[in-house]
């Protein structure tokens, strides 16, 4: 029997959410390298760039009479045109999942489960997001609730171990802008506002379905800079460990720095602890990139989304292995191709135009 469709999730879950979302891949695969050491003010500004580009994504829905992101497109270019729209952003936040999804399986192949294949790992993980999806975005949101406690406490965790260790050098951050702020300015633009701020369009499929949708807004910006703020302070972590030329070089500098912590000849190697952070949120990121892919393709064909959970989890946990060769590619590949030609025009360019056509449309019926 199919479950009620009528999902909602509380403002504090979305606050939650929105949190583990914004941090989850982001903590461990080391952001705004072109900044050097510089990285942490690069992180500061364009948090809030994020906030602002979140509170337009507020402003765009409330105009629209609190509708998703596929129903405004319906409303902005018509029932037939707008389902072009919608199947790019279905195909965006499908690849997206992928993309995830392989940070996460190469995270675990090359640390821990070094000789298990990495498909078994992208299925393994899928199994779990299927379970989500199934029982709805509810029991995500709980399961949220159930996890924050630990993963806030791990990461002060690490940080801490490794200011015991005394492997900290701040030093490491010095000069501050000593190669002046076109590097900062590199890094923030389209890199951090592609990933990981602008990835929040998702969210734009969610909102809708807060219960108290009028105090959502500031609900999801404090959440954005308190995560922004997490991830300036892992980025210190990673600087004053490693140096910007070590944590520019390492595929997880996160996991690498926490290697550092050696207490009593007792508490070393804290892998799992990383893993453990990286896990929930990796889960996390990729059940909304999907959910919002499956309520696109409710749109376009009028059938319950969970008609399409199991073909189209198959679809991403294959296209997480074949997206590239091997990890440089799909790191690079992250670097060029996503942010100029995916971000930009889906995070930015298609809603600045949305608005708009939404004020006019008003306007005319208005008139009427």
């Amino acid at each position: 029997m199919e479950r009620k469709m009528d999902e909602k999730i509380s403002l504090w879950q979305l606050f939650l959410l929105i949190f583990i979302f914004e941090t989850g891949s982001a903590i461990v695969v080391g952001i705004a390298g072109e900044a050097k050491k510089d990285a942490w003010i690069a992180i500061l500004m364009a948090t809030f760039i994020g906030i602002m580009i979140l509170l337009y994504y507020f402003f765009m829905i409330e105009k629209s009479g609190n509708k998703n992101l596929f129903e405004i497109l319906e409303l902005c270019f018509g029932k037939y045109i707008s389902k072009l729209f919608i199947v790019i952003y279905i195909i965006y936040f499908f690849y997206l999942a992928s993309r995830v999804l392989r940070d996460f399986g190469e995270l675990l192949v090359s640390t821990i489960f070094e000789k298990t294949p990495i498909e078994f790992i992208s299925l393994t993980m899928m199994f779990l997001i299927v379970y989500f999806l199934i029982l709805g975005i509810e029991t995500l949101s709980r399961s949220a609730e159930v996890f924050i406690p630990y993963i806030v406490i791990f990461i002060l965790f690490v940080g801490l171990g490794i200011l015991l260790s005394q492997e900290l050098d701040f030093s490491n951050l010095l000069p501050i802008l000593g190669d002046g702020i076109k590097p900062v300015m590199k890094a923030i633009f389209p890199s951090l506002i592609g990933f990981p701020f602008g990835e929040l369009i998702v969210f734009t499929v969610l909102i809708p379905k807060v219960t108290k949708i009028k105090k959502a807004r500031t609900v999801a910006a404090i959440s954005v800079f308190l995560s922004g703020l997490l991830l300036v302070y892992t980025t210190v972590i990673q600087l004053a460990t490693l140096g910007d030329n070590i944590r520019n070089r390492s595929n997880f500098p996160m996991l690498s720095a926490a290697r550092e912590i050696s207490l009593l000849n007792f508490i070393e190697r804290v892998d799992l602890l990383i893993v453990f952070i990286v896990m929930f949120g990796i889960v996390v990121k990729v059940t909304i990139f999907f959910y919002g892919g499956l309520l696109g393709l409710e749109k376009v064909f009028n059938i319950p989304y969970r008609q399409f959970v199991v073909p189209m989890a198959l679809l991403i946990s294959f296209s997480s292995i074949i997206i590239s060769k091997n990890f440089a590619e799909h790191i690079e590949e992250g670097l060029t191709f996503v942010p100029f030609y995916l971000h930009l025009p889906l995070q930015l360019i298609l809603p600045l135009f949305i608005f708009p056509i939404i004020w006019f449309k008003k306007n005319k019926s208005h008139d009427k």
